[in-house]
């Protein structure tokens, strides 16, 4: 992802920060005093747009370590890893960044910088059985991310519930047909045995 592609991400997102409200029920909590719900929500909005930002750079270091991947590739088994845990960083943290700067190039979807680590593990399991309308369903809302993940889950259930009876009904129709001529056959064996 060249900086370019980041202003633009940045420059989409700026309309969120402007317009932020919080999605937290102060009310519910009792809080009614407009400085605290002001400084909150101005703190909250903050803290988004910086995890944002550490999620554009994370996309960014996946590219990186996707590129030094491929370069040492061809310098012998392991000498990625060596680099790698010679900087200090997590086996799980490369791959899983890795993973991620992959997904964005396969899909170009900005919401993958912000996935969490299960979405992205969901998504690169089932990307043969997913349609690319399920994933951008997917990614839309983090937060909602597992309850469409739930709800995809549960519909694919359903279609191998519906499959499994269908395959039963025609099982069923063959054995009908199987017994049919296996009673004609009988009636030809029986006039051929009369007929001896």
């Amino acid at each position: 992802m060249d900086r370019q592609e980041l202003l633009n991400i940045n420059k989409d997102r700026k309309m969120e920060v402007e317009s932020y409200h919080s999605n937290f029920d102060f009310n519910k909590y009792e809080i009614t005093d407009e400085n605290v719900i002001r400084e909150v929500t101005q703190t909250e909005g903050d803290i988004r747009q910086i995890g944002k930002f550490m999620a554009k750079k994370a996309l960014e270091m996946g590219k990186k370590l996707k590129r030094v991947q491929e370069i040492l590739s061809s310098h012998g088994t392991g000498t990625f890893v060596a680099w790698f845990t010679s900087l200090g960083l997590d086996k799980n943290m490369v791959y899983r960044e890795i993973n991620r700067w992959e997904q964005f190039e396969k899909y170009r979807n900005p919401a993958i910088a912000e996935a969490s680590v299960r979405t992205l593990e969901y998504i690169k399991k089932n990307n043969d059985k997913l349609e690319e309308a399920e994933i951008v369903e997917i990614l839309e809302d983090p937060v909602e991310a597992a309850e469409k993940i739930k709800e995809i889950e549960k519909k694919g259930k359903e279609e191998i519930e519906i499959n499994f009876d269908e395959k039963i009904q025609k099982l069923i129709e063959k054995i009908d047909k199987a017994y049919k001529n296996i009673e004609k056959w009988e009636k030809e064996l029986n006039e051929l045995k009369s007929r001896n």
